[in-house]
Formats: C-alpha cells, sequence, structure tokens
C-alpha cells in the first residue's frame, strides 16, 4: 500500500515536500487557501503585463547587532 500523505500550505516547503514524497510512490494531497502555489514567492503580470512580485520583498528586522571583529576574508 502505498502512503498517502497530506500537505496543507503550498509554499515553497509545501511544493518541495509534496514533490519529493510523489518521487517516491506516495499518494499526496496537496491543499492550498489561495488560488496559486509558491505562498509568498509567487510572481504575476500586472494590468500592464509586467511581472511584478506581488506580495512584495520581505525583510525580516532584529534588535541583535553584529559585530565584525575581524575583516573577512575570501575562502
Amino acid at each position: 500500500m502505498k502512503n498517502k500523505i497530506l500537505i496543507v500550505g503550498a509554499g515553497i516547503t509545501g511544493i518541495t515536500l509534496a514533490e519529493r514524497f510523489a518521487s517516491k510512490g506516495s499518494k499526496v494531497l496537496l491543499i492550498e487557501k489561495r488560488d496559486h502555489v509558491g505562498g509568498n514567492c509567487y510572481d504575476c503580470e500586472n494590468n500592464d503585463g509586467i511581472l511584478i512580485h506581488k506580495y512584495g520583498p520581505h525583510i525580516f528586522h532584529t534588535l541583535s547587532l553584529i559585530h565584525i571583529s575581524e575583516p573577512t576574508r575570501p575562502y
């Protein structure tokens, strides 16, 4: 019997897991509330036919500061 997998959310993680499980022979049901897959990485054409990133950039702010004591050098 094949495994039956339910994945809720078709963002990057959801679609990646769905593909991985399906490629190994599992039966996958992927549920998404939006009308597209890809989560916040989704892009589409606007009314002028220009490809846009619908949800805009996501920047994560933090209160911690990074102090670099030595100059970085290439590896």
